[in-house]
């Protein structure tokens, strides 16, 4: 599962609003439904990940984490 904990955690230290996201990015502001899909852990694009990573000057494991699905199929070891 793809997470944007990091995200919202960066966020909260830094004291950035969405607000700015949204208005203060130049060419990266972001519209309100990518920020709220970033906020609810659903899909983004590789653009928006791209702008994140210029607008708060990280990598980006800084704003986005994995863990293995919980329902994946378990392999079978005998094929």
């Amino acid at each position: 599962m793809i997470s944007f904990a990091p995200l919202r955690k960066l966020l909260s230290e830094r004291k950035i609003s969405t607000y700015f996201l949204r208005n203060k990015c130049g060419d990266y502001n972001m519209d309100s439904k990518t920020i709220q899909r970033l906020m609810s852990d659903q899909s983004v694009s590789t653009y928006t990940l791209n702008a994140l990573c210029n607008i708060l000057e990280c990598d980006l494991s800084d704003i986005i984490s994995f863990s293995p699905d919980d329902n994946k199929p378990k392999k079978n070891p005998e094929a």
